[in-house]
């Protein structure tokens, strides 16, 4: 027996095996890879090899019938046979892939693989696989099995001579909603096993309790208004995510919405509908009931046509092929949908290294900021999620399959190296695991001989033993100059190469080449989970473990990285991986860092740029909220200047002059020594807060307030209570404004309208600018105002804001903050309400049921809105009213 693989060994695409058993030469697929210049398997070799006797075909997935219109033009009267729901389906594959090719050709001015009559050729030529599962060619017995996978995959044994064969092609053995598991034939005893290997290394994750979250995850973002768009394989992945949809909707787990099917998604589904002898038992019963499962009321197919409406439509679900957006209709919504944060796309599938559906996941994990789609490249808004529901077995099925097998040896294909390593690695060496190459042959003598395997072994290269001590490390790594640094551990390398196998510490599997590493930080066999906990912080803020060093231990000159572990005294991981950042701003040349007095210096006051000196900016606002919520008077906390030398994070108090200087240098200290982050306290002041506290310190009404801010002072026209020397002591405490009252001499009159004042590193804009900013500031933060004015008090400008009531005007005051560093000058708003205009809100929100015996009436004192009704109205509706005109108007209803 001789196997020869001409492409999807060591890789997964172009699919295709060369077998010679007892008398015959048989062909195994023949794909497609999806990216590069090398498209079709080696083809070529077939005719030094030997002309097939037969072509078999597992399934309709490109990666393993996109070559055969070439196959089928070098062999024209060689049989090629395939399941009849394969036949039909590989017939829209190709067709649509033709299509595709042709596009791409075209704009790239390259010849296409194929002819489109040579397309027409090969659909023509295809045999179904007799009924039996048997087909005998010559001497040789073929029997297929059902291999889960998609709509019509099969498993090939072929019998010869006393030799056996088993093919796997792809399988799957955990039932989806569509398609009945793997069958694992008994007592085979095959000589040999090829077996693909996708998810090698990996477990999947529990299926119920991913479609429920693809379930909940697609309701959320419609019922929060955006459109979820999933693009899914044509073929298998569609299909179960419209059952999984349907379903969940149908026992009410989820709100209706509508489904739109889109692009060759439509005709595989109505492929499947055709076959329902081949799907499972609840899901051919719904077909033989019902006419379809796919597309129904809830799942309507749309024409390129309708796109547009879709999207100016209703927010929905789209499912839309390709898989890995790598153009067809899911390209098409994707381009308009990834702007919009209220959008989403879910990935549920395998995605190609080079495919923008791979990208869009790299962007999800921080990796990347923007996608390319057609040729052009977009910034990505949207939420990215991937799902687990794949259609291939796991390394744990795949162990247990070879068990069940027991064949004398396993070949791998269809899998990168690292799923083919791992995998390799799980099988029993009784099982003699081997990891093909595309181009090699791999020749077998009978089980009984006991000669086992010929011809090529492996040998490892002296070139990569440097490599090789990487493994078991933890690496600090970056694969481009502009990158941040990031850990992996080092798993294992290539046996013919210098690239090192890792796995991130998110637990994705990572390939390096040596020149990627910066350092190997220390060697790690502990468990994962603890890894990440000890190390992640200090990659995003290293300062607290930096900080903690004396490197005034260290003396200028050259050292090793272990030499400098131990003259800094750092034994824990978190510290060693603190010193390999900062470590990257000295010169590092045969294993020695060079290190002077300057770096040490800059070390020792952390002055230097060490990646993570300082916190991520929502983090750094997270801690100050934690950490100031119990100090009285703390507003909120703030970025200014991002991404700018002068970038700040800036502390608002309601009043910020109670603090001495002390005290504000000690509260901006602390901010810097936890999250590296150069801090300021804001000048803004509560006015509005005066009133009420002095009120309450004196126990009376103490009636309006002149403030003073130039000198900090209120004044009131009121005399001075007795005694209430310690109450003004508290006020002036909490506030730090004094108090003047009635007879004595007091500043001139001032406003007690809110003052919004946020210092602007630009100079203020004149007063028709500053109107205009006004506009667009409303338009930004989609706020409703109806009239700005200046109003100008010596060489004091201050704009004034008329929003519908100043209950309403209340509840912006960040946003009044952000206007007046826009304009460059302060901000406040009107005191007065649109009467008018409150009324007329209030005549829309009642019911037409109710029935008013005079217009509305609006008491700006009470802060409320009368309404005389000849009935009473239901205790429900009056909530809803009253709710409702409070929210848009901060006025409360009242029936009279």
């Amino acid at each position: 027996m001789k196997i020869t693989v001409l492409g999807g060994g060591n890789e997964i695409g172009a699919s295709c095996l060369h077998i010679q058993l007892a008398d015959q030469v048989i062909v195994i697929d023949a794909g497609m890879r999806m990216h590069g210049d090398q498209l079709l398997p080696s083809l070529g070799l077939i005719e030094e090899l030997g002309v097939p006797d037969v072509i078999l075909v597992t399934h309709a997935h490109a990666d393993h019938i996109g070559a055969l219109p070439v196959l089928h033009a070098m062999f024209p009267h060689v049989p090629m046979y395939a399941t009849p729901p394969t036949i039909e389906l590989t017939t829209v594959m190709m067709k649509d892939s033709f299509k595709i090719m042709s596009m791409r050709s075209e704009q790239t001015h390259t010849l296409p693989p194929y002819t489109k009559e040579q397309v027409a050729a090969v659909l023509q030529a295809f045999l179904p696989f007799p009924a039996n599962q048997t087909l005998h060619i010559g001497h040789v017995k073929i029997t297929s099995y059902r291999a889960g996978h998609i709509l019509g995959a099969v498993m090939f044994l072929i019998e010869g001579d006393g030799e056996k064969l088993f093919v796997t092609g792809d399988l799957s053995f955990k039932a989806g909603r569509t398609i009945p598991g793997a069958v694992v034939p008994k007592h085979i005893e095959p000589d040999v096993v090829i077996m693909e290997s996708t998810y090698g290394n990996r477990a999947h994750s529990d299926r119920n309790s991913e479609e429920k979250r693809l379930a909940e995850h697609v309701a959320a973002t419609i019922a929060g208004g955006g459109f979820a768009l999933i693009p899914a394989f044509a073929l298998g992945r569609a299909q179960e995510v419209l059952l999984i949809l349907q379903d969940y909707m149908e026992r009410g787990l989820i709100p209706q919405f509508p489904i739109y099917v889109d692009g060759l998604v439509t005709p595989i589904s109505r492929i499947y509908r055709d076959y329902p002898h081949y799907l499972k038992g609840p899901v051919a019963h719904r077909i033989m009931k019902n006419g379809d499962a796919f597309l129904t009321e809830r799942c309507r197919a749309v024409s390129r046509d309708e796109r547009e409406d879709v999207l100016n439509g209703k927010p929905a679900c789209i499912v839309a092929s390709s898989g890995m957006l790598t153009g067809g209709a899911s390209a098409w919504y994707a381009e308009r949908l990834l702007s919009n944060e209220k959008n989403a796309i879910f990935i549920t599938g395998y995605q190609d290294e080079e495919s923008p559906g791979r990208k869009l996941l790299n962007l999800a994990d921080g990796i990347e900021q923007h996608i390319e789609l057609n040729g052009r490249e977009y910034p990505v808004q949207c939420s990215v999620t991937k799902y687990g529901l794949s259609g291939h077995a796991d390394a744990h099925e795949m162990n247990v399959f070879i068990e069940a097998l027991a064949p004398t040896h396993t070949l791998l294909v269809h899998g990168d190296d690292t799923a083919r390593m791992q995998l390799a690695e799980r099988l029993h060496e009784r099982y003699s695991p081997i990891l093909v190459e595309n181009g090699e042959t791999y020749e077998f003598e009978k089980r009984t001989s006991g000669k086992g395997i010929k011809g090529k072994r492996y040998s490892l290269d002296p070139m990569i033993e440097h490599a090789r001590s990487y493994i078991g490390q933890l690496l600090l790594y970056r694969q481009d100059e502009d990158d941040l640094y990031k850990l992996a551990l080092c798993t294992s390398i290539h046996p013919k190469g210098q690239l090192l196998f890792c796995q991130t510490l998110k637990g994705k599997p990572l390939k390096l080449q040596p020149h990627d590493v910066a350092c190997a930080i220390a060697p790690y066999n502990d468990t994962m989970s603890r890894l990440v906990q000890e190390v992640e912080p200090v990659l995003t803020f290293a300062r607290p473990m930096l900080q903690a060093i004396d490197w005034t231990r260290l003396t200028p000159g050259r050292a090793t990285l272990t030499d400098i572990y131990q003259a800094l005294q750092v034994t824990r991981l978190e510290q060693q991986v603190a010193v390999a950042l900062a470590l990257q701003l000295t010169t590092y040349s045969h294993s020695y860092y060079t290190m002077d007095e300057k770096f040490i210096s800059g070390m020792q006051e952390l002055k230097l740029p060490v990646q993570g000196l300082q916190m991520n900016a929502t983090k750094a606002m997270e801690w100050v909220r934690t950490q100031f919520q119990e100090i009285e008077g703390f507003l909120k906390c703030g970025v200014d200047f991002m991404h700018t030398a002068n970038e700040q994070l800036t502390l608002y108090f309601d009043f910020p002059n109670r603090f001495t200087a002390q005290e504000r240098s000690d509260l901006t200290g602390l901010v810097v020594s936890q999250t590296g982050w150069r801090t300021v306290l804001s000048d803004s002041i509560r006015q509005d807060r005066l009133t009420p506290l002095l009120g309450e310190a004196l126990g009376e009404s103490v009636g309006s307030l002149s403030i003073h801010l130039a000198t900090h002072t209120v004044v009131v026209n009121v005399e001075q209570p007795p005694q209430a020397e310690q109450a003004l002591a508290s006020f002036t405490k909490r506030t730090g404004f004094t108090v003047q009252f009635k007879d004595d001499k007091a500043p001139s009159t001032a406003s007690q309208q809110p003052l919004y004042s946020i210092a602007s590193n630009t100079s203020p804009l004149e007063n028709n600018q500053a109107m205009e900013e006004a506009k667009r500031w409303a338009h930004d933060r989609q706020l409703t105002i109806y009239k700005t004015s200046l109003r100008q008090q010596g060489k004091e400008r201050t704009l004034e804001v008329h929003f519908i009531t100043p209950e309403i005007a209340e509840r912006h005051h960040a946003d009044l903050e952000e206007l007046s560093y826009r304009i460059g000058f302060p901000v406040t708003f009107a005191q007065q309400p649109k009467q008018n205009e409150v009324i007329q809100r209030t005549l829309t929100l009642l019911p037409n049921t109710w029935q008013l015996k005079k217009n509305p009436s609006i008491h700006i004192d009470r802060k409320t809105v009368g309404v005389k009704l000849e009935t009473s109205p239901a205790p429900k509706e009056v909530d809803t009213v009253r709710e409702a005109l409070y929210d848009q108007t901060g006025y409360q209803l009242q029936l009279l």
